[in-house]
């Protein structure tokens, strides 16, 4: 089992690259409130541990060669002008092969495991997409992905 913030870093992940493929290829502004809630501000005006790691996020996304972007917010409360950047894009329409056969995009893979709160495969999803995006490796053979079981969550409306 990962550590909570691994698992937040990889749910931040699959948010950012799932909103900004699905604006691609115009600009889009990502707030940290729009994907971890709202900010709890401290009395010296820092925001909480969760949403500065979410800020952080975007901006590691971005050294790494997968968002881009024109501008911080002020204080630091997300992003104007993000979009994917052509290898992120590229990356996130490759292939994913599960262990049961099936394959799909990743970006699918992302939006499959989003719906069915399979919070495991994110984490996979995501971790193959960083493993290609590894220029200083040398290429691994495909191996076939473990799947998740998603939660079945009542719907408590009715």
């Amino acid at each position: 089992m990962n550590p909570a913030h691994i698992d937040d870093f990889y749910y931040v992940t699959s948010e950012v690259l799932c909103a900004l493929y699905a604006a691609f290829p115009v600009r889009h502004i990502v707030l940290v409130e729009d994907i971890t809630g709202p900010i709890n501000w401290d009395l010296t005006g820092l925001p909480d541990r969760k949403s500065r790691a979410c800020f952080e996020t975007l901006v590691w996304l971005s050294d790494h060669d997968l968002l881009d972007f024109r501008t911080i917010e002020p204080r630091d409360v997300g992003i104007e002008g993000a979009v994917l950047t052509q290898k992120a894009f590229v990356l996130l329409t490759g292939v994913v092969n599960w262990e049961n056969g099936q394959s799909m995009s990743r970006i699918d893979a992302l939006r499959d495991a989003r719906a069915r709160r399979a919070y495991d495969d994110l984490g996979t999803v995501i971790k193959d997409v960083f493993r290609a995006n590894c220029q200083w490796s040398a290429p691994a053979p495909v191996e076939p992905l473990p799947r998740a079981p998603g939660l079945d969550v009542a719907d408590d409306t009715a």
